[in-house]
């Protein structure tokens, strides 16, 4: 049986309908007859278990610590219904909120129709994600579908439903997954022919995401270069510039907020994918004219190499599946013997469902809905406890720093706080006046629990006060103007005793093949996680310390008290990066050896017993082991420093 032809109404109605295109790649239905309603069925199963396995997981959901930031941000939409200032991050006094409205408009909306709560939002942001997932899955079977057949659409599902890395890129729902879906639409209308619905969708990836300013357009560049549509072109980019004329208005307005801060995320590749991709690719461009559409997709971003490699190889893998479901599919078409034929299709498919030479989707997604939740981008359970603290204890109009910035939104997402730094750093105020309020004009979030020794000194001696604890963390509030000579007798063995302790004991927090057991195994995770958190608890007294000499000295010596802050900041930072599960992998093994050297090497320079005041050499040192370890010399704020590029291929 032949396959049948398709005819397809999309359902915005860019295509109205669209002869079928899958011959001119795949050569399906002139070589070779496959058993294609078995195929779609695979395909279909494909797509249903995936989805239901996330489904599953929708009270409790997977995100990135990006989600804390657009969750907190989606809030203010449904409280406000605009929200052009953001006052949650960068406090006291906020920046312009630049980034593309509609996702958060989208969440904070939908979390106002679910009743407006904390965990409102925070579902209305699982729901989204999970239907960001679903459009992601079907783009490619569709396009894949209409380009290559029904054997082509299954291997572009499988390929990116098996895929760990990329599939869980869509899955946890931030905004540049969109981006990635609405340009592909947008150059398959313009391609044909359905010039106001491209326009649309140009100007909706645009207000998904501030990228999209660069990346949509230039698709749709590509596309009318490789077609030759300039008319089409003007009348786009006309319709596209008066649509989104506000938001490009206030971008531009705005612009010098922008700086040169950016955080450095690991390169995860899924090697099927990635390779297949890469294989279909270089087919397409062989000859671009006559696969515009495809040339477009996979060309326009591109862009994302200047400013972020990294979103660009997980999500690329959107266009990228398609191509390689078109290489493959065209591949199968050129054996004749029907066996062989199928044998080839089923083994590419459960091989990209299985084993997709790296991590399988299916095995983050069933562990996690089977209760080994690790590791966890953001705990909303604790913001929730540590929100309610702040807010029993009347804090709520001080500004709040959080040991590690990028978690206090997710503290606002259910509380109306204002934070020190914050996250998306490319946007932030030069100078941060954050920086010139002195230590007793914030709440801080220590990575220390109830019972710690060292605090519960520092409350008996009335230099800390306590608000409560969750888990490992405690809120408190710093005395002002604590006695200098007794705050450095008390400092200085504290910062040289843990500096030599995380010196010699501190590990890397990675989940790589030489301890993929810690993670499989709850006794081993157990053992894991006890270790991470005692390096945790020596840098969080380490940051206590430096804050109680900032506080100390910030009336005779302003300048130093300043560089102490920093210090501080820096060192839960630090805490952050060696222990929690949003922050594996952030440190490099080179930057924590080089780290652990200069501490050593600070605790053989300066003894804990010295009698003399060294607390200023003592506070040098640590700050530049720091600044060195997380690389963040000069005033900008930056989340993570360069380092482990590839963790997953050591």
């Amino acid at each position: 049986m032949s396959v049948p032809s398709v005819e397809v109404r999309a359902y915005f109605g860019c295509i109205n309908p669209i002869r079928p295109e899958r011959n001119a790649l795949s050569g399906e239905a002139g070589s070779w007859r496959g058993n294609s309603h078995a195929a779609l069925i695979a395909a279909a199963a494909i797509f249903l278990v995936n989805f239901l396995l996330l489904a599953a997981s929708l009270s409790d959901y997977r995100v990135t610590i990006d989600s804390a930031y657009h969750v907190s941000i989606a809030r203010q939409w449904g409280e406000h219904w605009i929200v052009p200032w953001d006052t949650i991050n960068f406090g006291p006094g906020g920046r312009p909120n630049l980034q593309g409205p509609l996702f958060q408009a989208a969440i904070g909306n939908l979390g106002r129709m679910l009743g407006g709560s904390g965990a409102d939002y925070v579902m209305a942001n699982a729901i989204a994600a999970l239907a960001q997932w679903a459009a992601a899955l079907l783009t490619a079977a569709f396009f894949a579908l209409q380009l290559g057949g029904v054997w082509a659409a299954l291997f572009a599902a499988s390929l990116l439903a098996g895929a760990a890395f990329a599939s869980s890129s869509y899955a946890i729902g931030i905004p540049s997954g969109w981006l990635f879906i609405l340009t592909g639409w947008a150059v398959w209308c313009f391609v044909h022919r359905r010039t106001v619905w491209a326009a649309i969708l140009t100007s909706l990836a645009i207000y998904v995401h501030v990228a999209g300013f660069a990346m949509a357009p230039l698709a749709i560049l590509i596309a009318a270069v490789l077609t030759r549509r300039w008319r089409e072109l003007a009348l786009a980019g006309l319709i596209t510039a008066t649509a989104t004329a506000p938001y490009s208005i206030f971008v531009v307005r705005h612009a010098g907020w922008f700086t040169r801060a950016q955080g450095y995320p690991a390169l995860l590749f899924d090697p099927l994918v990635d390779l297949l991709g890469v294989l279909g690719t270089l087919m397409i461009l062989r000859r671009p004219r006559e696969h515009a559409f495809m040339a477009a997709w996979l060309l326009g971003p591109l862009v994302w190499l200047t400013h972020d490699p990294a979103r660009l190889i997980l999500q690329w893998a959107l266009p990228a599946s398609v191509a390689a479901g078109l290489l493959l599919a065209r591949a199968m078409a050129r054996i004749s013997r029907p066996r062989r034929a199928l044998l080839f299709g089923w083994t590419m498919t459960a091989a990209a469902t299985f084993f997709p030479l790296g991590i399988p989707a299916l095995a983050p997604e069933i562990t996690w809905d089977l209760g080994l939740r690790y590791p966890r981008g953001v705990d909303w359970t604790q913001s929730s406890r540590l929100a309610a603290t702040i807010r029993r204890a009347g804090l709520m109009g001080r500004l709040v720093s959080g040991y590690q910035p990028a978690l206090c939104p997710a503290l606002a997402v259910f509380a109306p706080l204002s934070c020190e730094k914050g996250h998306w750093i490319e946007v932030q105020p030069v100078p941060d006046p954050a920086d010139a309020l002195g230590v007793a004009d914030k709440i801080y979030v220590l990575p220390l629990p109830a019972d710690d020794t060292v605090l519960a000194a520092m409350q008996r001696r009335r230099w800390v006060t306590a608000y409560g604890s969750v888990e490992s963390n405690t809120v408190v509030s710093i005395a002002a103007n604590p006695p200098a000579a007794e705050v450095a007798g008390a400092m200085v063995p504290i910062a040289i005793g843990e500096a030599r302790w995380l010196g010699h004991h501190a590990v890397i927090n990675t989940i790589a093949f030489d301890n993929w057991a810690d993670v499989i195994s709850s006794r081993a995770q157990a053992a894991r996680e006890a270790r991470l958190r005692a390096q945790r608890i020596s840098a969080g007294r380490i940051e206590l310390a430096c804050l109680l000499y900032a506080g100390s000295i910030e009336q005779s010596h302003p300048a130093r008290a300043r560089r102490a802050r920093w210090t501080a900041r820096e060192f839960g930072v630090m805490a952050s990066f060696l222990s929690d599960g949003l922050a594996i992998d952030y440190l490099s093994q080179s930057r924590l050896a080089a780290f652990k050297a200069d501490l050593i090497r600070l605790g053989a320079q300066i003894p804990a017993s010295d009698p003399g005041d060294r607390s200023a050499p003592v506070m040098g040192e640590l700050h530049d082991a720091v600044a060195n370890a997380l690389d963040a010399h000069g005033g900008l704020f930056v989340e993570r420093p360069r380092g482990n590029l590839l963790p997953w291929l050591k």
